[in-house]
């Protein structure tokens, strides 16, 4: 039995209807969607163009770690699905590198199951699941990094499908994880030397150098 009894449906816009009498045909919620490809060969974007999923990351790794999320455990049943994270209006898919069928051969039928699940209203996560959220510090150096993290740095990775989140700083070398697309992304080396350490550190000098995992060393 699920330990979980609350969970969160897609929020959809759809139009209000205008009456409530018996017999009105109320509109079939209708979700909107569209791929977008992303640096990562090894993964998609898909995108809920009229709605809203969660109002954080959640990713998800195995079958048995998808057990809060219906919908990232139907995705996990297919053997070549690596992970999942849901966030915000988009699933970013990620396929093992090795062994997968091509995107296209696969795609259309992962976008269905995704459309299908939202348009019957089926739970997307259980009250439990555990977000990928920043954990804060008091300190005023964090709160610079944060700033940077939240308003340049992590957009920037949402919009290739992955997300970049705080871990931890001592002795000032801040430590990074690297969720979605992101995992395994042949950029992210580039991405985390020439885009994120950079501007941390001339941004803030308290920083010395930047480093990233994801499930292993980057």
């Amino acid at each position: 039995m699920m330990p979980y009894g609350s969970y969160v449906r897609m929020r959809i816009f759809v139009p209000k209807p205008e009456s409530d009498l018996p017999g009105y045909i109320r509109m079939k919620r209708k979700a909107l969607m569209h791929v977008e490809g992303v640096p990562n060969p090894n993964a998609m974007k898909i995108v809920l163009e009229n709605g809203i999923l969660t109002d954080e990351p959640y990713e998800f790794q195995s079958f048995i770690e998808a057990e809060p999320s219906p919908l990232a455990r139907k995705l996990m049943m297919f053997r070549y699905i690596e992970r999942v994270m849901i966030n915000f209006n988009y699933v970013t898919i990620v396929k093992a590198e090795k062994g997968s069928p091509a995107w296209d051969e696969i795609l259309p039928e992962l976008q269905q199951l995704i459309q299908d699940h939202l348009e019957q209203n089926e739970p997307i996560l259980y009250v439990g699941a555990r977000t990928l959220v920043h954990r804060r510090s008091d300190d005023i150096v964090m709160k610079l990094v944060h700033e940077l993290l939240d308003k340049r740095i992590r957009p920037a990775a949402q919009e290739d499908g992955g997300d970049i989140v705080y871990e931890s700083f001592r002795d000032g070398v801040l430590n990074l994880t690297m969720h979605g697309a992101c995992h395994h992304c042949p950029y992210a080396h580039q991405t985390l030397r020439d885009g994120v350490e950079k501007v941390i550190i001339a941004m803030v000098p308290e920083v010395r150098r930047v480093t990233a995992t994801s499930n292993g060393v980057l």
